[in-house]
C-alpha cells in the first residue's frame, strides 16, 4: 500500500514538474532569442535527464555496472517507443527534418558505438577508454547545436520583462527540481518492488529503474505536444536519448573508474541493437513523413511491449 502510494505521489509530482518546465522553457527560449528546438535538446532534455545521471553515478560508483548500462539501454527505449507512442496516440508528433535531422542522425551513431564495442568486448562491457569516443561525440554535437541557436527565431520583440524572465527561469527550475524529486521518489519505490519480486538486477535496470527514469521525459514531451510546442516536445526526447549516451555513460564511467562490465546479462549487447534499429527506424519516419501517425506510434508501442516481454520471459 505504501509502495503504491509513493508511486502514485510520485507520478503527480513528475506531471507539475514536466508543466513548469515547458512553461518556463517556452518562455526563456522566446526572450533569450534562443529557438525551441534547441532549447528542447538542450534545458529540457538534460533537465529530465536528471534522474538517469543520478542513478547512473550511483550504480557506478557501488560497482552496479550492469544497472547503469541497462538504464541507459532500457531508458533510450522507452522514450523513443513509449514516449513518441504516446506522444503520437495523444497529441500527435510533427517532425521538422531540417530542425532535427542531426540529431536523429547523432541518436544512431552514439547508441551504435556502444553496440559496437559490446558485441567487440562481450561480457567485458564497456571498457574505460570509450570515455574518449564519447567525449569527441558530445564536443561535436556541443558544436552542432551552437551553430544552430539562432535558428527559428524571428527578429521581433519578445515581449518579456525582465520580472517574467525571472519568475519563469525560476519556474523552470522548479520544474527540474520536481522531476528529479518525483523521480527519485519513483525510482525507490520500483526498487523496493523488484526486490520483493526477486528480478535480476540488469533487468531491473532495463525495465523499471529505466521506466521510472524517462517518465520525466516522456510526461514533459506529453505536455509539450498538447501546447503544440512539437520543437520542444521532439527535442526534449531526442535529447535525452543522446544526453544518456554521451553524458550520463561518460558520467558513469568517470565514477566508475573502471570499465562497465555487464554484470553476467548476455543480452545487454541485443537491448543496444534494438535501440539502434528503433532510432533507424524514426530517423526513416522523420525523413521520409515528417511525422509519428497514429499507427507510427502503435507500431512503436508494440515494439516496446513486445520485447520487454520477451527479455523478461528469457530472464526470469
Amino acid at each position: 500500500m505504501v509502495i503504491a502510494a509513493a508511486l502514485l505521489f510520485g507520478c503527480v509530482v513528475l506531471y507539475y514538474g514536466a508543466h513548469w518546465l515547458v512553461r518556463g522553457a517556452v518562455t526563456l527560449a522566446t526572450a533569450l532569442g534562443i529557438s525551441k528546438t534547441v532549447i528542447g535538446l538542450t534545458l529540457v532534455a538534460v533537465g529530465t535527464s536528471a534522474p538517469e545521471i543520478f542513478v547512473n553515478v550511483i550504480a557506478g560508483s557501488r560497482g552496479e555496472t550492469g544497472i547503469a548500462l541497462a538504464n541507459v539501454s532500457g531508458s533510450n527505449l522507452t522514450n523513443l517507443c513509449i514516449g513518441f507512442g504516446i506522444c503520437a496516440l495523444v497529441a500527435g508528433v510533427v517532425i521538422d527534418w531540417r530542425s532535427f535531422r542531426t540529431d536523429c542522425r547523432m541518436a544512431v551513431i552514439s547508441t551504435a558505438l556502444i553496440l559496437v564495442v559490446l558485441f567487440l568486448n562481450g561480457d567485458a562491457g564497456l571498457p574505460f577508454w570509450t570515455l574518449a569516443p564519447l567525449l569527441a561525440l558530445l564536443l561535436a554535437y556541443l558544436v552542432s547545436l551552437r551553430s544552430r541557436a539562432s535558428e527559428g527565431v524571428e527578429e521581433e520583440e519578445s515581449g518579456v520583462t525582465t520580472g517574467q524572465l525571472i519568475l519563469h527561469g525560476g519556474l523552470f527550475l522548479m520544474g527540474v527540481a520536481a522531476l528529479y524529486g518525483g523521480g527519485r521518489i519513483l525510482l525507490e519505490a520500483a526498487i523496493e518492488t523488484a526486490d520483493r519480486v526477486g528480478m535480476p538486477s540488469s533487468l531491473v535496470g532495463l525495465t523499471i529503474v529505466a521506466a521510472g527514469t524517462s517518465i520525466p521525459d516522456t510526461i514533459a514531451s506529453l505536455v509539450a505536444a498538447r501546447q503544440g510546442e512539437y520543437g520542444i516536445a521532439v527535442g526534449n526526447l531526442l535529447g535525452s536519448n543522446i544526453s544518456n549516451v554521451v553524458v550520463v555513460l561518460s558520467a558513469t564511467l568517470l565514477a566508475s573508474q573502471t570499465s562497465l562490465d555487464t554484470g553476467g546479462d548476455t543480452f545487454l549487447t541485443l537491448d543496444y541493437l534494438l535501440v539502434t534499429l528503433v532510432s533507424l527506424l524514426f530517423l526513416f519516419m522523420a525523413a521520409r513523413f515528417g511525422k509519428i501517425s497514429r499507427n507510427g506510434g502503435v507500431l512503436l508501442l508494440v515494439i516496446y511491449f513486445s520485447y520487454m516481454g520477451f527479455r523478461i520471459y528469457v530472464s526470469l
